[in-house]
């Protein structure tokens, strides 16, 4: 939680019908005695809010005017800053269903544990344009968010980079999401990995990959005729995420593109990230879990945020952790 400077009058909240600047009535707030928690440290201080921005954080702080002034006790509390969740899939139509939330009681959860931005992704069908599911997604979002937010686009086909300068530049966007799963629904091959990645690199936006192989999931499970959910799990053995996740990892080495590889759910995919990460392959290499794989059979893998520490130690001491945790 940092103080912030003024906020350039284009950017300074505005209610419609209301003059902006000194005209407009302030909001105050103060919070007391609390610990403030940052990333760095932890310390005992008050925090001052004067519309919506973070004007100080120090002890014993006594703004003025006192007028208006909200005053919230937060003795024995923790102060954090608003949670970004970067991965979410609000009312996704996803085939043949639905995510159960909506952009409504999605957010509304959000703000409720903490949350006070989100990240969706806008998803095109194949063929489609992806300028056009950046405006449905907006629609469907605007009329019912409860906090702030941002889209993600996603690219399931390749036409022509001019798209993706357009969201970038007109848009706001700056992350793109390719899949590698998903085959004839989402899933872009390597040849389109390869164009998307370049102009990902070309625009400046973050690239991120769904790893798996598309094609070995489809072939392994239909040659056996299993189609049922049972099936979902047998198909994604370890080796296939890791081989999709060094094979996504390649060719955006090849084009110097940073990397984004989301939920990634398996120890060797985990150590295959490590590794490109120490030999400072892309410049940057990110990874992202989900909370519910830490309770999985993988428990020990994703905790693996940090190159500071080597992949066995971490396995090593997640796996204590949690097995502390299941036996309590």
């Amino acid at each position: 939680m940092r103080t912030h400077p003024d906020p350039p009058e284009s950017l300074a909240p505005l209610s419609p019908g209301k003059e902006s600047g000194a005209e407009r009535a302030r909001s105050q707030l103060l919070i007391k005695g609390g610990k403030v928690v940052n990333d760095d440290c932890s310390v005992m201080a008050d925090v001052y809010v004067e519309d919506g921005v973070v004007r100080q954080v120090g002890p014993n702080l006594n703004p003025e005017p006192l007028t208006g002034l909200i005053v919230l006790d937060a003795t024995n509390k923790l102060v954090i800053p608003g949670g970004i969740d970067t991965h979410t899939h609000m009312q996704f139509p996803f085939m043949g269903s639905r995510s159960k939330d909506d952009f409504y009681t999605g957010t509304k959860a959000a703000i409720a544990g903490g949350t006070t931005m989100i990240i969706d992704f806008a998803i095109p069908q194949k063929g489609c344009s992806l300028t056009e599911a950046f405006d449905t997604w907006k629609s469907w979002a605007d009329p019912k968010v409860c906090c702030d937010y941002a889209l993600h686009v996603a690219v399931t086909w390749w036409s022509s980079k001019e798209e993706m300068k357009s969201l970038v530049q007109n848009k706001g966007v700056n992350s793109f999401k390719m899949f590698m799963a998903y085959k004839d629904l989402y899933m872009v091959n390597d040849e389109e990995l390869y164009a998307a990645f370049s102009c990902c690199k070309e625009l400046g936006a973050v690239a991120q990959v769904h790893a798996e192989n598309g094609e070995l999931i489809a072939q392994k499970m239909l040659a056996m005729g299993i189609t049922g959910p049972e099936g979902h799990e047998l198909c994604r053995p370890e080796e296939v995420e890791a081989e999709a996740t060094q094979r996504a990892i390649t060719i955006a080495n090849a084009v110097n593109c940073p990397l984004f590889v989301v939920h990634v759910m398996s120890k060797s995919a985990a150590r295959v990230i490590s590794n490109a990460r120490r030999e400072g392959k892309n410049h940057t290499m990110f990874l992202l879990t989900l909370p519910g794989l830490l309770f999985t059979e993988h428990l020990e893998i994703m905790v693996m945020m940090t190159v500071s520490e080597s992949l066995d130690s971490l396995q090593g001491r997640v796996s204590q952790v949690m097995h502390r945790r299941v036996h309590k």
